[in-house]
């Protein structure tokens, strides 16, 4: 995510990102939309062909895992704000799927947990 939001806040068209690093657009394209991962030699181009296309971009985006790695929950509520608000309507109609599903297993993972406690409490009685 904090890729793709990089990308997003520095305005580089991953056309561009890909002519630079000989990196396919639908690499890229999936490493953004976090379908995939990168090797560290792929990052390092991706890092430094951002860099050359928006000067900076490469120290945000090392800021932003910084951070994310001590993100409190307020700052990664700001953050899901942020991310909604540059977000196009194929990213946003993923993002519904995964809250939804998200969701759904928390809310069968409750209903689970709170029958195995009912079975424990009646195989104790």
């Amino acid at each position: 995510m904090s890729f793709d939001a990089t990308i997003r806040c520095y305005r580089i068209s991953a056309k561009d990102l890909s002519k630079l690093t000989k990196v396919s657009e639908n690499h890229i394209s999936e490493f953004r939309r976090g379908k995939c991962d990168v090797s560290t030699t792929v990052l390092a181009k991706l890092l430094d062909g951002i860099e050359t296309l928006a000067p900076g971009s490469k120290q945000h985006f090392c800021q932003m895992m910084s951070d994310s790695e001590k993100q409190s929950p307020v700052s990664l509520k700001q953050s899901l704000i942020e991310i909604i608000e540059v977000a196009d309507e194929d990213e946003l109609l993923d993002a519904m799927g995964a809250i939804a599903n998200r969701f759904r297993y928390l809310r069968n993972f409750s209903e689970v947990s709170a029958a195995q406690s009912l079975i424990n409490v009646n195989e104790c009685a």
